[in-house]
């Protein structure tokens, strides 16, 4: 019997299905964004910007510039490499949540116009894939539900980045965790090189990718 996922309320019948198709789909994005280079984790870099190109994001050269700039003085620091989504409790006003929050809040509020969400998203999840999720409208729009009740919850929070909060519900509910664990040694076992490369993602990165094929 295929195992189930549950993701933004909607529940996922074989996700093992959604991650491999993604895998042969989208290979350019596995080879180009998510595994398409290292560097210092507190630096971004022009070539980490340009990759984001990959999945969409439509970052000028200019916005580039203006990323990397930004980059310099970005809270990197307070944020460790590995930091997880799953261990920032939202509940703790000056625990990692919030220090992602500002870390997001430094790009955000000083960008240019036409930097917004899923831009800034999608560059800050290659410095810390484990914590930071890909964030567009479509996906942000299957969390709102989620990010109305985390708001009743985590008040001090106010409107601030509560979709984190509704993901980070699912990427730690007891079932999708045992799934996620199933769903890795599948990938790493599977013949298709596209789909053992998945196998390397975070668990943050694996839950967004069955979220974008199936919602």
């Amino acid at each position: 019997m295929p195992s189930l996922m549950t993701v933004a309320g909607k529940t996922i019948a074989d996700p093992f299905t959604q991650l491999s198709e993604y895998a042969r789909r989208y290979g350019g994005t596995l080879t180009k964004y998510d595994l398409g280079g290292s560097s210092d984790a507190d630096v971004l870099t022009a070539d980490e910007v340009t990759r984001t190109r990959t999945i969409a994001s439509r970052i000028s050269a200019a916005e580039s510039a203006w990323f990397v700039e930004r980059g310099r003085s970005a809270p990197w620091s307070e944020v460790p490499a590995d930091a997880n989504l799953g261990d920032a409790d939202p509940a703790e006003p000056d625990g990692l949540y919030a220090a992602a929050i500002a870390l997001y809040e430094h790009f955000r509020a000083a960008a240019p116009k036409g930097v917004a969400t899923a831009k800034i998203h999608k560059v800050l999840h290659l410095k810390r894939p484990a914590l930071i999720p890909i964030l567009d409208s479509r996906l942000a729009a299957a969390y709102a539900a989620g990010a109305v009740r985390a708001a009743h919850h985590h008040e001090y929070l106010g409107a601030r980045r509560l979709n984190w909060a509704a993901i980070r519900e699912d990427l730690i509910d007891d079932g999708n965790a045992q799934v996620l664990v199933e769903m890795r040694a599948r990938l790493a076992a599977d013949e298709h090189t596209n789909v053992q490369m998945m196998a390397q993602l975070t668990d943050l990165r694996l839950l967004d990718a069955v979220a974008w094929r199936a919602i």
